[in-house]
This record gives C-alpha cells, structure tokens and sequence, in this order.
C-alpha cells in the first residue's frame, strides 16, 4: 500500500522525541518547581534593601535542586561511598542534604554553637556611589564549614599530591554541592550580589582533610552605606560589609573571618579607602527573630578635597577679596563700582547653583553650601554698604541745565543767540563726605580679618573627626 512505510517512521520519531523531551525540560520544570524557602514560615526579615536579582534566584533554585541527567548521575555514584571502589572522601548513603551538620555533633568532639569561617580575598572597591549610597567590591568570597558525616579515606596518596590542591586538601567540581549541605548566608544590606564567569562560574570547592569542606566563589558586591552627607566635601563614612547565617541564631552558629586586600591593585576613586576589622558591637545583628552573628569587614571612605579647593574654595574666596576693592573706588564712580560689586555677586550664585546640582542629598546646608553662601553674603554686604553710602549723599542724577533753560533755548532766541543757560550744580556737605570715606575706610579694615576668622572657625569646625557608623540593625523590643 503506498505510504504504508511512513507510519513506522512517524512513530520512531514519536519515540525519539519522547525519550529526549525529559531532559530538555527538566531544568525548567525543577526552577520552576522549586518552593521559596519562606513558604514555610521560618524566614526572618530581609534588611532593608535587601534584593535579589531574578537570574540569581534562577540560578539559586537550579543550584539547589538535584538532576537526573546522566552526567551528574555518574557524578552522584562517585560522591557516595561504595564498598566495592576506593575512596579519597564520600559521602554515606544515608547522607541527607537537608540535616544541619550540627545535628551529628556526636561524631566529633565538637560542640554548638557551630562555626563558619569566612575569608574574603578583595580586588578593589570598584565604585562608591553617593547618590545611592552604595559601595560596589570585587572579591573572591569563602566559606568554610565542618561537616563530620563525611567519611576520609586518610591514607589516600591525593592528600600528600599538589595536582590535587593544597598539602591535606582535594580539589572537588562545585557540582559536588548538589549532594552536600551548605550554608544558607545572608548578606546585610545587599543591593546586588552579581557572580563572575568567563568561560565556566569562576568557583571552586575543597574537601580538607578534617573533613572540612571550602567554598570559594569570585563575586562583585553592591551593598548599602548609610552615608552624611552634612561635612560634604570634606566628609568622611564607614561602610560595612556584614555576613552571617540566614537561619541561625548566634546560639547555634557563630563565625569567624579574615580579609586579604591588595592596596595596589585597587583603581583611583575620590575617597581614600582604608580597610578595618569589624568592632566587636558590630559582630552582632539583632533583629526581630533574634540575634545574628555576623562577620566581615569595614571600610573607611574618607573624600578627596583637593578638587573641591581649586574648583570651589579658592575661587569664591578670591572672588570675596576682589569685592573689597570697591571700597577704594570713589563714590562718585557709580557705573564702576556698581558693575564690579553686581558682576561679583551673579558669578557666586552661579557657582553655588552648579555646586547643589552635584552635590549628594544633606540633612541641611552641607560645608560647600555654607561656605559658598556666606561668600555670598560677603559680596552683597559690600552692596548694600555702597547703597547705603550712596544714600548718605542723595546722589542722583540732574539734567546739566535746567528745564526752564532748555524751553528758551528751544523757542526764543535773541539775534540768533541762544538764551543764557543757567546750569544746575550739586552741593554736598563735606561733613557728608567725610562719613562716606569713613564707611569706606572701616569696611576695608573690618572685612579682611572678619573673613579670616570665618575661615579659621570654617576649618576646625569641619575638620575630619571619626565617627561610628549608624546601627541600622538595632531594634528595641517594646516592655
């Protein structure tokens, strides 16, 4: 019959596509799948800020989730102890992923509160942002845990050979962390937390000797910085990077950590940047659900100023001397003395405008924006003394002649000549006169040790003092 031999390849191509449409799913369906871990009730409160990016959720749920596909299924028959293969490290078969290590303390002489041991190996601080009060890190960040239902095959030669890693410790594929259990971390204050690849995710796993396993990952942080901005410029923050357990309190788990920062490695920002231990109140966090210890490191943020002193300083303070030379220019000058003192004025205020467009939001009136408004009023003073100088002598201006004079020289002439003009002069008292020069004289002498001393009290009071950070993470319980 014609076509009869097509239905036998209709189905072999049914069977094909059933036996390949599993695997092609799967990652979907188990992302997909996966409850949130605060389904069921146990979550404390994210900080404030504290975001996740959908791709790191993607990744996080596929990560967490085992796999059927045969590659990591060769991969799960080599992490679990066989009797009939030998072993450098395994896992039991009755090894769940979802007990706590702490649980078999019995199996070691160890005792609650668990210890994570956290090492960060930072790049550089790659970016300060002062609008959004964030600090941006590059670092490789590890954890360490102890886990004692491993099983250590001590004699193996692969813990004496370097191809392996380290003297007592063996380099593992991170795939292996889909059959162990891992910590779950929280990060206070995080913004973003972004993980580094070139060809393959830049993370490496180690299984030591001591049955500790070693979770290393190249990362780049953006965390939260509770900044001032009230000393801006000549301003100066502590930014804290805080690490802890998501779940446990510090009861059961407790943590320990240690920084590697290489200062010449790290790119030109416009803050010096100095790295610190964690103060000891700071190895804390309490919240609602209780307290947390917390681990890390902080940064002193102190701002470069020599920008802002030529930019802004220096020429507001030139343009103030400048206005003191208005009280040597005669009275009379008005059109000079005016446009001098005017001219002053505007090119101040336009500074000041430029300085707030840039300028990080302040509590109130920043440093920059005090100093800039006292040169300000310095310049208008010398204003308003002008004004009140040139009340003093009621100068104002006259016609030369008369308006009589002017008609009879407009409509009458006698024999062609022009009316006698009679011209219209000012008399100012001397003793007037004398006042004004005095006025003058005392600005000019006032006003340069005035600004002096405004200077001077401008730099102790602004002068960098070091503070402690905001403690965003301390809630008083109601009684």
């Amino acid at each position: 019959m014609p076509g009869s031999g097509f239905w036998p390849i209709f189905c072999f191509i049914l069977l094909i596509i059933r036996w390949v449409s599993p695997y092609e799913t799967l990652p979907h369906e188990m992302i997909t799948s996966g409850a949130s871990p605060c389904s069921t009730g146990n979550c404390k409160s994210f900080d404030e800020g504290h975001t996740l990016d959908y791709n790191d959720e993607l990744e996080s749920s596929y990560f967490t989730h085992s796999s059927t596909s045969p590659g990591l299924s060769l991969l799960m028959d080599n992490n679990y102890c066989n009797p009939n293969r030998s072993y450098v490290w395994c896992l039991p078969r009755d090894y769940n992923q979802e007990k706590h290590p702490f649980t078999y303390s019995h199996l070691t002489n160890k005792s609650l509160p668990w210890r994570y041991d956290f090492k960060f190996v930072v790049e550089e601080i790659s970016n300060v942002n002062d609008k959004a009060q964030t600090m941006s890190i590059s670092m490789y960040f590890g954890v360490s845990w102890l886990d004692p239902r491993l099983q250590i095959n001590a004699t193996a030669k692969e813990w004496t050979e370097v191809k392996t890693g380290p003297k007592n410790e063996v380099n593992v594929s991170p795939e292996s962390l889909r059959y162990i259990w891992y910590p779950e971390l929280e990060i206070y204050g995080l913004e973003r937390f972004g993980r580094q690849r070139v060809l393959k995710e830049m993370s490496g796993v180690r299984i030591r000797k001591n049955k500790t396993i070693h979770y290393e990952l190249g990362v780049r942080v953006t965390v939260s910085c509770r900044m001032m901005f009230d000393d801006y410029p000549l301003d100066a923050h502590t930014c804290q990077f805080q690490v802890g357990s998501y779940y446990d309190t510090n009861k059961i788990v407790t943590c320990t950590s240690s920084y590697v920062h290489d200062i010449s490695r790290q790119r030109s920002l416009q803050h010096y940047i100095q790295f610190e231990d964690l103060p000891e109140k700071d190895q804390s966090v309490v919240l609602p659900s209780g307290t947390y210890a917390a681990c890390g490191f902080q940064v002193q943020l102190q701002r470069k100023q020599m920008q802002y002193l030529i930019q802004v300083y220096l020429p507001s303070c030139m343009f103030v001397v400048v206005s003191w030379v208005s009280f040597l220019i005669k009275p009379e000058v008005v059109p000079g003395r005016m446009a001098l003192l005017v001219t002053l004025f505007l090119v101040l205020i336009n500074i000041f405008n430029s300085v707030r467009e840039r300028a990080p939001i302040s509590s109130r009136l920043n440093a920059v924006d005090l100093y800039l408004v006292v040169c300000i009023f310095w310049v208008f003073g010398a204003l308003m003394e002008y004004a009140v100088i040139l009340l003093l002598l009621k100068k104002r201006r006259r016609p030369k002649y008369s308006i009589d004079t002017g008609l009879k020289n407009m409509f009458h002439s006698n024999n062609g000549e022009m009316a006698k003009c009679t011209q219209v002069t000012d008399h100012v008292n001397p003793h007037m006169h004398a006042v004004c020069d005095n006025i003058d004289a005392w600005s000019m002498w006032l006003s340069p040790p005035l600004f002096i001393i405004f200077n001077l009290a401008y730099g102790f009071a602004y002068q960098h003092v070091d503070v402690d950070p905001p403690e965003p993470h301390q809630f008083q319980e109601d009684t």
